[in-house]
């Protein structure tokens, strides 16, 4: 049944992101408190975070411009210790470069200098007071680089340079990590340098893409930080609105720019290539084309009209991993968008980079979101935020490599990797990924009357199928199964309550009975699903959750794959409605250890908005809207045995 009709379901507990700003009156009386009161509240941070005691005063310099070679202006804010200022004398530099008005990040400047290093934030090219166009990631390691021989030639230079910084700022860091000669080392925060939009079974992570947009939408229209989080009734239906989500390319996409043409190109080459492509007259890179840039943005992001058919991201596209040239802290959190990409990173130094970089970069993984709590047994002070904000500052790093400081930082003689185990709340160390102490499980699912919904019967056990019926569902897509937490940006993160998913028919419910003894799996998941469609595309939803004694029930990892897409992105193929197929569905990495009388479980569906855009069921075929009603048979027999494979720590 192919239907066309405006829907815009419930979605009450997505909490949308909508961050009211403080008045004019009031940013400008903050700017007061940090410039003569930033000592105090920073002696009194670093004693509540186990920083030490900030011994210098602070001499922060009127903006200035870095001028690049090709005449753009990036703002600049100077923070020296007053010491240093007053003896014109040496000191460590630590650099940060960031798009979110560098004046909003002026802690970050205290803090540092009043440790001891003299502190650089800067606006990138296209934000706040930094004049420029804005090429979404291409300009930052030229602009980098150009930034860091900028700071070489100033007094204080003592040849020795970090970088700090999350997310954005923690890509203008990878951006400049190989092949420089300027850098001692870097410690870039839940973000990496590959390509977020690749390899997610062929789905399109909707909501992630829409804050994105949102984001630099905001960066780059505002000189200051906006009143409020702009959210256009656009981009508001594109959280709310599953019509706004609807997945039907064709199987053969029309050709159009893909990022793979843009490798081994200049910035200029870049530049005149897109302004051939949007035949753009009298294009002027010095100067900010909102026109221009929001079309740009719109293919990007949007349309996907720019195909994203690299491993890395824009920007990145000629990184050379032999060539990384310093030691990289890597933060991240489980629960954090940029993870799994970030373990690829750091997988990466350890296969490609060579001495010191190989020999000591570190990565610490937390149970943190995206700047947010995951776990909610996990808010203390070592994996709680207080930790993380003191990893993402990490002074005892920076000591260690900038100031000669060989005690400052005694993780540097255990194993390269440190993680948390969530549920257990201890740390462990391994020196590889996933740890050699794990033992591959598998989980099988059964029902007999049917899973659906918590009050169905299903469930996971170590025990092969015999012969069983499949279980059941009916796929609306514009019904979709609503996100609630998880490795989000823009909606609610991190570890939720999944019970109003679990009320739902259409979500097939799978659990162990309550645990004898503890269980904990560090490692990558995966699931092996047999299902037919009556569709000819469809897409298939795990997720795995912890389910407490009390029935709580919140998410650990979840992930889903598009039909077409089942033996790779590069050659979709529709499936034969009615026809049983196999679906691996790589769940992702974690470490979590299911206590006693706790539930392993798994949900199945078939949708997961806004996180994911969603399936019209149609192929390809039909008009802008229309959307098909399928049937989903998920089996469970001798010859289908649909089972989850876990990485079980042999203690």
């Amino acid at each position: 049944m192919v239907m066309n009709e405006k829907y815009v379901t419930d979605l009450s507990y997505l909490k949308v992101a909508w961050k009211p700003r403080f008045p004019k009156f009031m940013r400008s009386l903050q700017k007061i408190i940090m410039r003569h009161g930033a000592i105090p509240l920073l002696k009194i941070l670093g004693i509540f975070l186990g920083l030490g005691y900030a011994k210098n005063s602070v001499k922060r310099y009127p903006e200035c411009f870095v001028k690049l070679k090709d005449g753009t202006e990036l703002a600049t804010d100077v923070y020296v210790p007053k010491n240093v200022f007053k003896k014109k004398s040496k000191c460590p530099t630590i650099l940060v470069r960031l798009p979110y008005w560098k004046d909003s990040m002026s802690i970050l400047g205290y803090v540092y200098a009043g440790f001891g290093f003299v502190t650089i934030i800067q606006d990138i090219r296209g934000t706040s007071h930094s004049s420029g166009f804005n090429y979404y990631l291409f300009t930052e390691r030229g602009d980098g680089l150009e930034t860091l021989e900028w700071i070489s030639k100033q007094y204080w230079y003592n040849g020795k340079i970090g970088m700090a910084g999350a997310s954005y700022f923690g890509i203008t860091q990878l951006a400049v990590s190989w092949d420089n000669k300027y850098l001692t080392c870097i410690s870039p925060a839940v973000t990496s340098s590959l390509n977020l939009w690749k390899n997610n079974g062929g789905l399109q992570i909707h909501a992630l893409t829409t804050s994105i947009y949102r984001i630099m939408v905001n960066i780059t229209s505002h000189r200051e930080v906006p009143d409020i989080d702009t959210l256009t009734s656009l981009m508001y239906e594109r959280y709310l609105n599953p019509q706004y989500a609807l997945y039907n390319d064709p199987l053969k996409k029309k050709s159009r720019l893909r990022l793979s043409q843009l490798k081994g190109k200049s910035i200029k080459e870049v530049q005149d290539l897109l302004v051939s492509y949007y035949n753009i007259k009298n294009f002027d890179p010095s100067k900010r084309n909102f026109k221009i840039y929001f079309k740009f943005l719109n293919d990007f992001l949007i349309t996907q009209g720019v195909d994203k058919d690299t491993y890395k991201m824009s920007g990145f596209l000629d990184m050379d991993g032999t060539k990384f040239s310093q030691p990289a802290f890597m933060l991240a959190g489980w629960q954090d968008m940029f993870f799994e990409k970030q373990l690829k990173d750091f997988i990466e130094i350890q296969n490609s980079a060579t001495g010191n970089p190989k020999k000591y970069s570190r990565l610490l993984i937390g149970s943190w979101a995206h700047g947010a709590s995951g776990h909610p047994d996990s808010r203390i002070i070592n994996a709680g935020m207080g930790g993380f904000y003191k990893e993402f500052l990490n002074l005892d790093w920076n000591r260690y490599w900038l100031c000669d400081d060989k005690n400052a930082f005694p993780e540097i003689n255990k194993p390269s990797i440190k993680y948390w185990v969530m549920g257990r709340n201890i740390w462990r160390y391994t020196e590889k990924w996933p740890p050699e102490e794990i033992e591959y499980k598998k989980l099988f699912i059964h029902s007999i009357k049917g899973a659906n919904s918590l009050k169905g019967d299903g469930i996971l056990d170590f025990k092969e199928p015999t012969n069983e019926s499949e279980d059941t569902y009916v796929f609306n897509p514009l019904n979709p199964v609503i996100s609630k937490g998880g490795r989000n940006l823009g909606i609610l993160k991190g570890a939720q309550d999944q019970k109003d998913a679990e009320k739902r028919k259409d979500v097939l419910i799978y659990s162990t009975t309550q645990l004898n003894e503890g269980l904990e799996i560090t490692g990558p998941v995966k699931m092996v699903l047999y299902a037919s469609s009556t569709a000819k595309d469809t897409d298939f939803m795990i997720k795995l959750v912890d389910v407490y004694p009390r029935g709580k029930a919140i998410n650990i990892l979840d992930a889903g794959i598009r039909a077409r897409f089942r033996i790779g992105d590069e050659n979709p193929s529709l499936i034969e409605p009615g026809k049983v197929y196999k679906y691996e569905i790589e769940l992702g990495n974690t470490s979590n250890f299911f206590r006693k009388n706790h539930k392993l479980r798994i949900e199945i569906t078939s949708s997961n908005f806004p996180r994911f855009d969603i399936n019209s069921n149609l192929g390809g075929e039909g008009q802008p809207g229309d959307y098909f009603i399928a049937e989903q048979k998920i089996y469970h027999t001798k010859e289908f045995p649909s089972h989850l494979v876990i990485p079980v720590l042999k203690m």
